[in-house]
């Protein structure tokens, strides 16, 4: 039985963003050369993103760099989507950790000049 890192980093990016369970059922119904495929793109020509050969692979055809950069991407274009439909409503607790750790760190990032008027 695969962990939920596995099928996580199996499913990202395909067709869907499902919950668990249903990613689970939808991953059974694939076939394996089917579901390899963007690993064997990458083993051919390297990144999809960036086209690095000499980096690690972590998923859909891409290093691990911009794996990261690409759902960070999603995850500001689905927040945004969210935000606009349900301007009242409160933020996943995944933007809360994320705002959250912001204020937590805030003291490590340089401080802003202030520009004498």
């Amino acid at each position: 039985m695969p962990t939920q890192q596995s099928i996580l980093t199996d499913v990202f990016l395909q067709p869907w963003f499902m919950p668990l369970r249903t990613a689970f059922a939808i991953r059974d119904l694939i076939p394996a050369n089917h579901r390899h495929k963007m690993r064997a793109y990458f083993d051919d020509y390297g990144c999809l993103k960036c086209g690095k050969t000499e980096v690690r692979y972590a998923s859909n055809a891409m290093c691990r760099v911009c794996v990261q950069q690409v759902k960070l991407k999603m995850l500001f274009a689905i927040k945004r989507r969210w935000v606009e439909s349900t301007p009242t409503a409160e933020p996943y607790r995944t933007f809360k950790r994320a705002a959250e750790a912001r204020k937590l760190l805030a003291d490590l990032r340089p401080m802003q000049r202030v520009r004498n008027s």
